[in-house]
């Protein structure tokens, strides 16, 4: 289980580093806090992260990626209720993304919700047909679901 999150942070961290967070229009002119905000994360200091995400996301809520990166770093926290209703923020803005759908789904996933966690990955499937790491993470998630209800 640990091996197990630990791939599961390590995947969230590369998708953050490449084009997870620069999809999407930009985003007003927070670019200032939201680079703050990148540089916690980075340096894993959680709290100082959500806290630039939230001042951006007070002056823009329409921002997909803001929402994406607030979802993230709750997500990380723990805080997987709060970071499932950032991410469903980012996918009502940005509805084609599917990082948005794959973050939902691994924070559904950590709460043991299956189902839904499911619908989360199939939907960034249908977004992205070629990304092997959501047709896996759609495996898993039935693997598990089976598995709990035998």
């Amino acid at each position: 289980m640990i091996l197990e999150h630990v791939r599961v942070v390590d995947r969230i961290r590369s998708i953050f580093s490449t084009s997870f967070l620069r999809r999407g229009a930009p985003c007003s002119d927070q670019d200032t806090t939201i680079r703050r905000g990148d540089s916690f994360l980075r340096e894993g200091q959680l709290d100082e992260a959500l806290g630039c995400y939230r001042q951006a996301a007070r002056t823009d809520r329409g921002c997909a990626a803001i929402w994406k990166k607030e979802g993230l770093v709750l997500g990380m926290m723990g805080r997987y209720m709060e970071a499932i209703a950032s991410l469903d923020k980012a996918a009502k803005i940005d509805p084609r993304d599917p990082y948005a759908w794959m973050h939902r789904g691994f924070n559904l996933w950590r709460l043991r919700r299956w189902d839904a966690a499911l619908i989360s990955f199939e939907k960034a499937i249908l977004i992205d047909p070629d990304d092997a790491y959501a047709r896996h993470c759609r495996k898993v998630t039935l693997e598990k679901r089976a598995g709990e209800s035998s």
